[in-house]
């Protein structure tokens, strides 16, 4: 594929990915902030515990083995078979471990009544086996239209059901069955665009071919999910089921956030890299261009965001939920990172690093070895001992990038500075501004305010510090809303941001060797 196709098919890839993420951010945040109002902290909390026990079995079942189909370049019907019979061997196994497991698991937890609610989500397993297969074909082929339909189709259907179930039940039931149906959706709607059918005729060849890439991917999604779900245990255990609802809905509002303001872009990092891993200045120019948007969008949201959280969270969440702001703003700052540590995971795994991310993902485990403390201290250390370790994690992938594609630590940092300085600007402007808003004024009314100073303050500083970045920013959101996919990309990597820093002499790149 020519550079200008791949470049056109990465533009039509990150605009429907976009879509997708926006329109599923829209349906999960209505029903997340419905379902806030309607259940109570310990039901997010019990679900919470449902997550943890089932976090490594769906890491290794439903969500790894997988991307070796993706990044493979020659493919056959063997390997996506193999891929199959690997998942749904390790579902039958999970789920016959939790079955008889469940009572001694509620016992660890020391919560009377999660056996039933494990029982039924791991039947789970066997949805994300059935799924791994054609979603991996489907993003490999960047048909990204297709997915942002189905995710389009699934949350809405989830919404509907885990509001209906919620005003029915009152209960953790309600969060547990609207994950399922949109699991359920996803795999009836993959399967049928794909066209794929499960079969369990693959060769020892096959398994082979991809054990290397799954062995480096599984290692990376466990201790991802190790990384995450550790520090829920430890909320869990130590502060209770209700605080680790906060702590998850904390998380959860980060996650989204990433999902509709970063992943758009991020999803076509692994496929991309992997087309253009001869091509490392067109890489380079993607990844430039990428970042730059993305900051763009990404540092006001969640900057701005934590400086209205006090006010904000009581307003959308209930009165209930004013015990996580503090969470929920440590986690918000935890996101400022991702606009760059999301494109790195996926570059490396796209020119065949994946023992690079699972390295640093290890690195990274070691300072949850400071849970216990934290957790006997209170939810904020928790949320600050984890914030430490994302900036950890970024600055080690940074490196790993310079070095295997020698796109240079600066020029990530610098491909969003200006966006990150009228950030900061603005979320201080608004901060300093609540207090002094008056008195009578309502809740709500004060919220409009402070939104609409960080509207003006933000765009403000953009056009004064960086005026020909701004520009090109916006243009490439306007093109990419406009239904111009190709014109939006060529816009976002036309021309080396003038917030880089000089060009200097390139670091030694070591080229990956082919899996």
């Amino acid at each position: 594929m020519s550079p200008r196709a791949m470049m056109s098919s990465a533009g039509k890839a990150a605009a429907w990915s976009a879509m997708g993420s926006w329109f599923g951010l829209a349906g999960s945040m209505i029903s997340l902030v419905v379902l806030a109002r309607l259940l109570d902290p310990t039901d997010f909390g019990i679900y919470g515990f449902v997550l943890v026990t089932l976090a490594i079995p769906e890491a290794i079942a439903c969500n790894s083995l997988n991307e070796s189909l993706i990044q493979r370049a020659d493919l056959s019907r063997g390997h996506s078979n193999s891929v199959f019979g690997l998942s749904l061997f390790f579902a039958v196994i999970f789920f016959t471990a939790i079955i008889f497991g469940a009572p001694y698991i509620e016992t660890f937890f020391n919560q009377d009544g999660l056996a039933p609610y494990l029982w039924v989500m791991s039947a789970g397993l066997f949805v994300g086996a059935l799924t791994a297969v054609p979603a991996a074909h489907l993003q490999r082929r960047l048909a990204f239209k297709q997915i942002a339909m189905v995710d389009i189709i699934g949350t809405v259907t989830a919404a509907i059901v885990g509001v209906a179930l919620a005003l029915w039940l009152k209960n953790a039931w309600a969060l547990l069955i609207m994950e399922l149906s949109r699991r359920v959706v996803r795999m009836l709607a993959f399967s049928w665009m794909d066209r794929w059918l499960p079969s369990l005729k693959f060769s020892l060849g096959n398994l082979k071919d991809l054990a290397a890439f799954n062995i480096a991917s599984v290692g990376i999604r466990l201790v991802t999910v190790l990384e995450l779900n550790i520090p829920r245990a430890a909320v869990g255990i130590f502060l209770g089921p209700a605080a680790l609802g906060m702590f998850n809905l904390a998380l959860r509002v980060q996650d989204q956030a990433g999902a509709a303001l970063i992943s758009p872009f991020g999803a076509i990092a692994l496929p991309f890299a992997s087309k253009s891993q001869s091509n490392r200045e067109l890489l380079h120019k993607m990844l430039r261009g990428a970042i730059t948007v993305a900051t763009f969008i990404a540092y006001p949201a969640f900057l701005g965001a934590v400086a209205i959280a006090p006010l904000a969270v009581p307003i959308v969440f209930g009165e209930k939920w004013v015990g996580a702001v503090a969470a929920i703003q440590i986690s918000l700052l935890i996101g400022i990172r991702k606009p760059t540590a999301t494109f790195d995971a996926g570059v490396l795994k796209g020119v065949g690093r994946p023992d690079l991310v699972l390295k640093i993902a290890l690195l990274c485990l070691l300072p949850l070895a400071a849970l216990p403390l934290a957790a006997n201290q209170s939810l904020e250390a928790v949320m600050w001992l984890t914030w430490f370790q994302k900036m950890l994690g970024w600055v080690l992938g940074a490196l790993a990038v310079q070095k295997v594609v020698g796109f240079q630590i600066r020029q990530q940092v610098f491909a969003g500075a200006s966006a990150l300085l009228a950030s900061i600007i603005m979320a201080l402007a608004v901060f300093f501004a609540s207090p002094r808003l008056p008195a009578e004024y309502s809740d709500i009314t004060k919220l409009l305010m402070m939104i609409g100073l960080g509207g003006i303050v933000y765009p403000l500083v953009l056009f004064i510090v960086s005026p020909k970045t701004t520009y090109r920013r916006i243009r490439a959101l306007i093109l990419l809303f406009s239904g111009k996919k190709e014109q939006a990309i060529r816009t976002m990597v036309a021309s080396t941001s003038p917030d880089a820093p000089p060009a200097a002499d390139a670091p030694e790149v070591t080229h990956a060797a082919k899996p």
